[in-house]
């Protein structure tokens, strides 16, 4: 109970360490940001997304200042609402990567012997799969969803999770603390995730946001060439729509600049915010 009580208080502390730098604050603010977009787009959105409200090709004006597409669908909405997909992907990679990842490299360091070695093994295998070629051969074979890129990005990127996740459990577990917790009763799924996961949380988050730009970055890649699934809304999609209907021939920058951006904002949110984790992490090690 003493353990469950104070992760909570750890994490905000882990929060604040974060932001106690410059660089730190943005990305925490970049982050958050569009998190706020993604939540309040029906609010914040001038027009519904898929609403034909302006003349097709319309250059940005005080009605829609990011102008329209070819069928009149205001492309700032459509950016805002876009942030909803991008953003699902992200966090939902990110969070089954972490997850798949520090329970395999949890088994593994605890247990050690036959069981780890078979893991680290299976581990092994996956890491040496290629991620965009495979992405490319399953989105061309298999019918193109979310689901689908977040299912295989979480299972090609949890192995470098695991690896890190077990070699700090192998150090962690001959510490005292986990002896005295063996002593009190606990079973190796308590030790394991209420003594042992605590004290792995910041490689967790570290690692979970590495995967969360990866996959937004190889879901609009796919998207872009067409590989990807255009009825879900997304920055990608924004971009193949813009090379599909010839706005880059037509020099409509504000098509296909502005989902490119959101794309870097993203990105540059969540690495600043992972390399002040691995400066925090280094700190307390």
């Amino acid at each position: 109970m003493m353990e469950a009580r104070s992760f909570p208080k750890r994490f905000l502390l882990f929060i604040s360490s974060i932001a106690s730098t410059y660089s730190g604050k943005i990305g925490l603010v970049l982050s958050i940001s569009l998190i706020l977009t993604a939540v309040f787009a029906p609010w914040v959105a001038p027009y519904p997304p898929r609403a034909m409200s302006g003349v097709p090709y319309s250059y940005p004006s005080l009605s829609h200042l990011l102008g329209t597409d070819d069928i009149g669908q205001d492309l700032l909405s459509q950016l805002i609402w876009a942030t909803r997909g991008s953003l699902l992907i992200a966090i939902s990679a990110g969070l089954l990567t972490a997850l798949a990842g520090t329970t395999v490299g949890l088994f593994s360091g605890y247990y050690g012997g036959r069981i780890g070695e078979g893991l680290m093994r299976f581990t092994d295998v996956v890491l040496v799969l290629p991620l965009l070629p495979l992405l490319i051969v399953m989105a061309a074979y298999f019918p193109a969803s979310i689901i689908l890129v977040i299912g295989v990005i979480s299972f090609l990127e949890w192995p470098q999770i695991a690896r890190v996740i077990r070699s700090q459990t192998l150090t962690l577990k001959t510490r005292p603390f986990v002896d005295a917790s063996k002593l009190c009763g606990m079973s190796d799924l308590e030790i394991m995730f209420k003594v042992l996961l605590p004290n792995l949380i910041s490689l967790v988050l570290l690692y979970a946001v590495f995967a969360a730009v990866t996959a937004v970055v190889m879901e609009s890649g796919l998207d872009f060439v067409g590989l990807g699934s255009i009825a879900n809304l997304s920055w990608g999609v924004m971009l193949y729509f813009a090379l599909a209907r010839f706005a880059m021939i037509r020099g409509m920058w504000w098509w296909f600049i502005p989902p490119g951006l959101m794309i870097a904002i993203m990105g540059t949110g969540f690495i600043l915010i992972g390399y002040e984790i691995e400066r925090v992490t280094r700190l307390r090690v």
